[in-house]
């Protein structure tokens, strides 16, 4: 499988949710920036449901920050891969150093893509999308601030994953749905992607304006 772009991943990955939307509960999609923004965009559209951003922050292993062993949310909370951090002996002061290092980004990114806060989530049904997972813990913490914040279900939906990325939702989604499971090896997201460059911020801005203008963006 083979995307050709994170948009076309979004329109691929609304016609798998279609059916598990509840119009009912007044669904909103939640996009991790920057990657996920496209993908969201494009399901927003398809589904004529409103999407906003959730902002979350990868935690990265000292000598290699692109390995990641949790996640942090804009509340401050951490979600951890524990089995990680007991086989790299991370202890709970550089926990805590990095984690307070990758918040000040967190509070940065929001100022920039959500300048008005974040839009009322309680009793709604909440889609957090990505253009992928690989250890899926920003999306992990992106469900748990959802819940946090009082969704009524949280659907964690994505368009490339490990095969056995549903288990790690257990406890944070009511669901997981991947558009396509992975059994590969070696898993990277970009694999599966034929443009996969790094969005820049006036990319994602660009996505979130279009989405404004079509009455699709909360708040």
């Amino acid at each position: 499988m083979m995307f050709q772009d994170r948009e076309e991943a979004g329109e691929l990955l609304a016609e798998a949710i279609k059916d598990k939307i509840h119009p009912e509960d007044r669904p909103i999609v939640l996009a991790i920036p920057r990657g996920g923004i496209p993908v969201a965009y494009k399901v927003s559209e398809k589904l004529g449901i409103p999407m906003s951003i959730v902002v979350v922050r990868k935690l990265g292993l000292p000598w290699n920050e692109e390995a990641g062993f949790g996640a942090i949310d804009s509340d401050g909370a951490i979600y951890l891969d524990e089995d990680l951090v007991s086989y790299a002996k991370l202890d709970t002061k550089t926990i805590s150093e990095i984690a307070k290092r990758e918040l000040d980004e967190l509070k940065e990114r929001e100022r920039k893509f959500l300048p008005e806060g974040y839009p009322e989530l309680k009793g709604r049904e909440v889609l957090i999308v990505d253009d992928g997972v690989a250890t899926g813990y920003t999306a992990v913490a992106s469900a748990g601030f959802a819940r946090k914040r009082g969704a009524k279900r949280v659907i964690v939906a994505v368009p490339v994953c490990p095969k056995d990325s549903p288990k790690r939702f257990k406890g944070y989604a009511d669901e997981f749905v991947c558009y396509h499971p992975s059994g590969e090896m070696s898993f990277a997201v970009g694999m599966f992607y034929r443009d996969f460059h790094q969005l820049s911020d006036e990319e994602a801005k660009d996505y979130i304006n279009r989405a404004k203008e079509k009455g699709l963006f909360e708040p």
